[in-house]
């Protein structure tokens, strides 16, 4: 019998499985059916409130991985360079991703003031605030398995024309997303690589995993309010 035996190939697995639960879900297609465009213009922005943690839950973990004091192994020191390395390059990556949305959200007629007036929900705070509790209460490397569920599985370009029929919006309102199309991929390789790089033990993978399907199911959640 075959076993997998790279980690990001099993995290990968686990991660599919839940997203092809969420496409037999059938909550998100009705709601896109009855109003498009206001599902559309709403999905837009709870995806600011949760991209606009993204550089600053980066910096935390850089800054967590930089400033460890309590390190004592070789293997740990060596795992906490290089996490650190890969956080400090990811958020020079991803700096004004959010702004890309805000600039979408006023193509359609969305003021920039509208967009930040509007409150997260309880749920977008539990999943972004649940990181900042395994970055300062536990370890940085758990926020990979959060980084693993937003960039391992991109909108291909047949959802976002599928979206663009619906929705009767410009091209300009789905320029993020037509970005993340191609981005996500090279940073879900990156990602995949550094998992199978690092200095990884048993436990540093139950908890990047943990941290993943908690977060795909809180993303689920998310999406079907």
């Amino acid at each position: 019998m075959n076993y997998i035996t790279s980690f990001s190939t099993r995290l990968r697995i686990k991660l599919h499985l839940v997203n092809d639960l969420e496409k037999n879900d059938n909550i998100i297609p009705a709601l896109l059916e009855q109003n498009a465009p206001l599902w559309f213009k709403n999905y837009l922005i709870v995806t600011y409130s949760i991209m606009c943690s993204s550089v600053p839950l980066m910096k935390a973990a850089y800054e967590k991985c930089i400033n460890q004091t309590t390190t004592t192994t070789t293997t740990e020191k060596k795992l906490m360079f290089d996490l650190g390395k890969y956080y400090k390059k990811h958020i020079e990556e991803e700096m004004n991703h959010d702004e890309w949305i805000l600039d979408d959200l006023q193509s359609i007629g969305i003021p920039r003031e509208e967009s930040l007036s509007r409150k997260p929900s309880q749920a977008v705070a539990e999943l972004v605030g649940s990181q900042y509790y395994w970055i300062y209460h536990w370890h940085p490397i758990c926020l990979l398995g959060y980084i693993a569920l937003l960039e391992g599985n991109p909108p291909t370009m047949n959802l976002i024309d599928r979206l663009q029929k619906l929705t009767g919006y410009p091209n300009t309102a789905f320029r993020t997303m037509v970005k993340h199309s191609n981005l996500d991929p090279h940073h879900r390789d990156e990602l995949n690589e550094l998992l199978e790089k690092l200095p990884l033990e048993k436990q540093h993978e139950e908890w990047i995993t943990y941290n993943a399907l908690y977060s795909a199911n809180k993303l689920l959640e998310i999406r079907k309010q």
